[in-house]
């Protein structure tokens, strides 16, 4: 008993050491300098206030002044040149669909695997247990992975509107 008290007491006396440790991250803020030291060619995603609803677009960086933002989309075979004013936007983010891909596999693999090892705890061989929770793994990570993909849940807003 004294062990496990012992071990609570450790990880209570640390964490407060290790959140202080962390630098603290800044907020999305509302400076358009952030937009304006974007790399052409940088991937973005766009939303815009549009009447009554909220509508985003994912395109290509190809300019930004002062008041705008040019970008090309690329849809079906064509590309398309949109420019946005300034006021009309709401958010900008970078596009991270690879690593949202990665982590919909991960979340998946995850949630598979603990399917499968309830679904072969059933049967009194240890091996197919194992087998079980690797075949759900790879089918979670292969349905996780084009989820995270086209949600993109990872995007990092560079600009929120005032």
């Amino acid at each position: 008993m004294r062990p496990m008290r012992t071990l609570f007491l450790a990880i209570a006396l640390a964490a407060p050491l290790c959140a202080a440790q962390q630098p603290a991250q800044p907020p999305a803020g509302s400076n358009w300098q952030h937009v304006q030291a974007l790399p052409i060619g940088t991937s973005i995603q766009v939303s815009i206030q549009a009447k009554a609803s909220t509508r985003h677009m994912v395109c290509i960086l190809t300019a930004v002044d002062a008041d705008s933002l040019a970008c090309d989309r690329k849809f079906r075979f064509n590309v398309q040149k949109v420019l946005f004013q300034r006021t009309e936007i709401r958010t900008i983010k970078l596009t991270r669909r690879g690593r949202s891909a990665v982590f919909g596999a991960a979340i998946g693999a995850g949630a598979g695997a603990v399917a499968g090892g309830i679904q072969g705890a059933r049967s009194n061989y240890f091996a197919v247990h194992g087998a079980f929770a690797m075949i759900y793994a790879f089918a979670g990570a292969f349905a996780g992975a084009p989820i995270g993909y086209l949600t993109d849940f990872s995007a990092s807003t560079v600009y929120r509107a005032p």
